[in-house]
């Protein structure tokens, strides 16, 4: 695959280089107007060219900095965001086992604490009045989260949270991760996908559960 201007090596960027919103924007209008430098450049020489074989003089390059960008700009941004994209890629791979030892370190932690003796594997939202709040506009009550059993539950939600959002660090990443990378990235978000349900709708489908098993 080549290239109007080489991608960046992954040893000379940082992930921020090229991933955050407005260093990647800074990034494409700089290659773009260096991309579109080289198209005028080509052009102007081919206009030149074309005048010395019929054997006329070279007037001066007839088009304007509007009639430029109308006739170059979009095929240099195209070009950028391959150069782009090509560098994204170049930093995940240089990344690449820093990537896997981390989803392998996530998918053990949520391994150990989303599998259970009790199998639930569900998130239980509690509502839990705030005592002394009285005023109209402050809520009377407040949520919280744990993991199967209340209260010992909440802290074992917050360590499964932890884990889910080191997911986040790699979430840009994906669309340039090889396919082992992706295969592990897959399995760290599908352990960290738990069914969240409110504790109401469980005790009634519990009690609903145990009124049909007593039934003859």
């Amino acid at each position: 695959m080549t290239f109007l201007i080489e991608p960046r090596s992954g040893e000379n960027l940082s992930p921020t280089a090229v991933f955050d919103g407005q260093c990647a924007e800074s990034r494409l209008e700089e290659l773009t107007k260096q991309i579109m430098q080289i198209f005028v450049h080509e052009d102007l020489e081919n206009f030149a060219m074309e005048h010395k074989k019929a054997f006329k003089p070279i007037p001066l390059y007839p088009l304007n900095e509007a009639e430029i960008n109308e006739k170059f700009y979009e095929k240099a941004r195209k070009e950028a965001e391959r150069i782009l994209s090509q560098e994204r890629r170049n930093v995940v791979e240089q990344r690449s086992q820093y990537i896997k030892n981390t989803l392998n370190i996530i998918i053990r932690q949520l391994r150990l604490l989303v599998f259970t003796e009790h199998g639930k594997g569900k998130i239980y939202l509690k509502k839990e009045p705030i005592s002394g709040q009285c005023h109209p506009n402050n809520p009377s009550e407040r949520e919280i989260f744990y993991f199967e059993t209340y209260p010992e539950g909440i802290e074992r939600y917050n360590q499964i949270m932890q884990q889910k959002g080191r997911l986040n660090e790699f979430e840009d990443y994906f669309a340039y991760m090889t396919q082992d990378l992706i295969e592990l990235y897959q399995q760290a978000s599908a352990l960290a996908e738990l069914e969240f349900v409110g504790e109401k709708d469980a005790t009634q489908k519990e009690t609903q559960t145990q009124e049909n098993t007593k039934r003859p």
